[in-house]
């Protein structure tokens, strides 16, 4: 019997052997070898504010909003110029999901036939997003909030597992919910906070594996889109009377007083009236303050990622769709100029290995983004990109800022006609208001809101070249525009006719070249 079992013993001694010599499951690697995990990829957050400027995140503003400047500006990277491409919301948020300039995608204005969520839809774009290229590559993907300007369906776009998007014009409080429309009451729910309930419950209710299917933790993408600072931009009601002492901003352009240099159609602007200065200050103290909503958002949100234990796996990204001017060059409140106020906006991102408290100079464009989500999530972005990862400028040795994005090109493409509107006007029937679209030239010209009914919506169509020294403008009628930003910031002085014409020609050279570039030829031109 001893003799038997010592045999046992000896065949399982050799079965065991020889298993240890055979191959893995890879062919590769065998048992006594450090054994391999897959590096775990990262959660990606993108929050979207609608039209906050790049001044709007001042110092005194970042002092009342401890979790936005204690978890983003002192967590992470702040980028100092960042900039959309086209400075109106459907186009620029079009360029966010595809990485596209807006000539490329043809998403040209707000609405129909030119833009809007249809075109967007119609020409196919949704089916090929950096939520659709995530979701293929196994991510969970959810979207909170603000999508596009005419959306208003039960329809749930490709790409995205949960959605909870704000459906109808911009007063709407309805949320289609995975396919099921849901009002709720402004009166006893604030949209903002809707919205930072949803997200922190989603951070909490998948943290983890999704049995039975996964036993490991799948990566999210979550975009979290508000309406603040919007017009009408209403506060939360516990945050109507912050903020009582904050001034409207008076730069050197505000209100300017010589435009003869400007093209016509800054030149047909009277200058602003007391009443027009007047509702600008009311407006820019109440986007200031339904911006307060947002910050208790972002601490929430915050919240719920450290309690899970997923924060350190998260990059989380806080920009805008565009800028915004109130007053400056004699313009109301509005958007969709190549000035300097519209197109640059906030952008801080923190996430795992990126440095705490950095600012850096580089110009990156919401161009950008959809790569930069795909290449942190390891997916190759499809080749119809025209924007470049920032991945490599969220790492402790960013390349210098001279191997970098040299210049861009600014877009507005689409032309608006004469569109006549009561004389009196109600600010909840305005429709830019609604829509985003720019305001009609002294729309609310008297304290009752008279708005002439001759007046023209929108701006001109317009194509520019910023560099870091210069801003020029080329517009359809032939009139042009060239700042130099380092002597003039605040574009007062258009030096176009008295320029070298070595400079002009350069800059048009430039212009020509970024014009209608697809993929690769945008990054060359941009970097050249």
């Amino acid at each position: 019997m001893l003799l038997k079992a010592g045999r046992v013993v000896l065949l399982l001694a050799l079965l065991f052997a020889l298993v240890s010599c055979l191959p893995t499951a890879e062919g590769k690697q065998q048992p006594d070898e450090p054994q391999r995990e897959e590096p775990e990829r990262p959660n990606v957050v993108f929050i979207l504010t609608d039209d906050l400027a790049y001044e709007d995140i001042s110092p005194a503003m970042l002092e009342e909003m401890p979790n936005l400047r204690k978890e983003l500006v002192e967590g992470g990277t702040t980028f100092e110029n960042a900039f959309v491409t086209n400075s109106l919301c459907c186009p620029s948020r079009a360029t966010t999901l595809r990485g596209q300039y807006v000539h490329n995608h043809q998403v040209l204005s707000n609405e129909p036939p030119r833009g809007g969520f249809q075109k967007f839809r119609f020409l196919g774009h949704e089916n090929s997003t950096f939520a659709t290229w995530l979701q293929e590559d196994g991510y969970r993907t959810s979207f909170f909030g603000k999508y596009m300007n005419g959306y208003a369906e039960t329809h749930v776009p490709p790409g995205w597992d949960e959605w909870y998007g704000v459906a109808g014009n911009y007063l709407s409080h309805v949320l289609n919910e995975n396919g099921h429309m849901v009002n709720y009451d402004p009166a006893e729910s604030y949209d903002t906070d809707v919205l930072s309930d949803k997200a922190s419950d989603y951070v909490e209710r998948t943290a983890g594996a999704d049995p039975p299917f996964f036993t490991t933790d799948r990566p999210f993408l979550m975009w979290l889109g508000t309406k603040a600072p919007h017009q009408p931009a209403t506060p939360a009601p516990r945050h109507k009377d912050d903020l009582k002492d904050v001034e409207l901003p008076r730069p050197p352009s505000f209100n300017e007083k010589e435009v003869r240099d400007k093209p016509r159609w800054v030149q047909d602007n009277p200058p602003l009236g007391p009443d027009q200065v007047a509702y600008m200050e009311e407006l820019h103290r109440k986007r200031l303050q339904s911006m307060l909503a947002v910050d208790d958002m972002i601490g929430d949100l915050f919240d719920s990622l450290r309690e899970t234990g997923e924060l350190d796996n998260t990059y989380v990204f806080f920009t805008s769709d565009n800028g915004f001017h109130l007053g400056q060059h004699r313009l109301g409140a509005g958007k969709w100029t190549a000035y300097e106020e519209d197109i640059r906006v906030p952008l801080m991102v923190r996430g795992p290995g990126v440095p705490e408290g950095r600012k850096l100079p580089h110009m990156v464009l919401n161009n950008d983004l959809a790569p930069t989500f795909a290449d942190l999530a390891g997916v190759d972005p499809p080749g119809f990109v025209d924007g470049r990862s920032l991945a490599p400028l969220l790492a402790d040795d960013p390349p210098p800022e001279e191997d970098w994005r040299q210049r861009f090109l600014v877009e507005a493409v689409a032309e608006r006609n004469s569109v006549p509107h009561p004389p009196f006007v109600n600010e909840s029937q305005v429709r830019p208001l609604l829509t985003g679209d720019p305001l009609p030239r002294d729309w609310r010209k008297t304290s009752s809101g008279r708005a002439d009914s001759s007046e023209e919506w929108g701006r001109p169509w317009l194509k520019a070249l910023r560099t870091k020294n210069y801003l020029f403008v080329y517009y359809k009628t032939g009139e042009r525009e060239l700042y130099d930003l380092r002597k003039d910031p605040h574009q007062l002085d258009n030096i176009y006719d008295s320029a070298p014409e070595k400079l002009t020609r350069w800059l048009e050279s430039k212009l020509v070249a970024l014009n209608q570039c697809e993929t690769d030829d945008c990054r060359a031109a941009e970097d050249e």
